[in-house]
This record gives C-alpha cells, structure tokens and sequence, in this order.
C-alpha cells in the first residue's frame, strides 16, 4: 500500500485529524516536510478537504474521495472480526448527499455513455 492510499484510509476513519494525528496513524511516518507536501498534493487532487489555518489545519476526505479510493482488503481482514469497523445499516446520506457530488466517470466515459445510448 502507497502512503498516499494510507493516508486517505487513516482519513476514512478518523476524520479532521491534523497532520501530526495523520502521522502519527501512519506504519512508517515520513517526514514533516514531505507530508505537507503529500497532504498538498492530495487536497489539489481534490481527495482530501481542509479545514483551518497554519497549525490548526484540520484534514478530511472529500465525497469523490469516500466513493473512489482504493480500499486495502487485507488491512481490514488482518483484524479479528469482532475489531473491524462494519456498517450495520444502509447509508442513506450516500445517495441524498455524497453521490451528487461525485463524478463516477471520466468526461470521456461519460460521452461514451451518452453516445451508446443514443446509437450514435
């Protein structure tokens, strides 16, 4: 797993950590100055949302990021059954809220779509 995908999935689960919470939550912590930069690059990809300024700086995964980011199957699986975090009900706010925000296809997917179903 890439410490880019680990950081989104420290995220998913503990959202508005600030940067040294995220380090900290990370199995090998990189510096200080890369991890602004990888928390830069992650909020100009739009996978991760700010909150705050300077030391107060709070971070969290945006809805594209929710619904796209690649999960890590062992991470969940390596835990005993009765430790792993588990949805017991449907996600309602996914369809009312997070789905509307979010692009599932590329521009060109979504022509391809558009296109087939016409018959063009």
């Amino acid at each position: 797993m890439t410490i880019d995908i680990e950081i989104l999935q420290y995220l998913h689960y503990h959202p508005l950590a600030n940067r040294a919470e995220i380090m900290a939550g990370l199995t090998k912590a990189p510096s200080d100055s890369t991890m602004k930069r990888l928390l830069s690059a992650a909020v100009k990809e739009g996978n991760i949302e700010t909150a705050g300024r300077g030391p107060a700086t709070k971070y969290k995964l945006t809805p594209q990021a929710h619904v796209t980011m690649p999960l890590d199957l062992a991470t969940y699986f390596n835990k005993d059954i009765d430790e792993r975090e588990v949805q017991e009900s449907f996600n309602f706010d996914l369809i009312r809220d997070v789905l509307p925000r979010v692009e599932i296809f590329t521009k060109g997917g979504t022509f391809c779509i558009v296109c087939c179903t016409k018959g063009v």
